[in-house]
C-alpha cells in the first residue's frame, strides 16, 4: 500500500536526518516509527506479527549501537588486572 502525506519541511529534515543517523531510507524509518507506534492495535491473541518483531529486533541492535558510540573510549585492562591473583592480591 502507498499512502501520501504532507509534512512541514522541518519534520522531513529531521526525518532524512534521523533515516541517515540509522542507515536507512526515509520511507524505511517512517514505517518502523509507524509500526512500533501503532504495534498495540496490531497485536493479534496475545502476540505480535512476526514482521513487527524482527523490526523491533532490528531497532533494538540500532539503539543498542548508537548507546554503545556514546561512551567514551578506555583503554583495556592488562592480563594482570583481571587475573584472580590481581583482583585477591591479599590471598597469592
Amino acid at each position: 500500500m502507498t499512502l501520501t502525506i504532507e509534512i512541514s519541511d522541518e519534520l522531513e529534515a529531521v526525518l532524512q536526518a534521523k533515516a541517515r543517523e540509522q542507515g536507512l531510507t526515509t520511507d524505511r524509518l517512517v514505517h518502523d516509527v509507524l509500526a512500533q507506534a501503532l504495534a498495540p492495535a496490531l497485536e493479534v491473541g496475545g502476540e505480535r506479527p512476526s514482521a513487527l518483531t524482527r523490526t523491533d529486533g532490528e531497532q533494538k541492535a540500532r539503539a543498542f549501537v548508537q548507546w554503545a558510540k556514546g561512551h567514551r573510549e578506555t583503554p583495556l585492562l592488562s592480563d594482570e588486572a583481571v587475573s584472580r591473583a590481581g583482583m585477591y592480591p591479599d590471598r597469592w
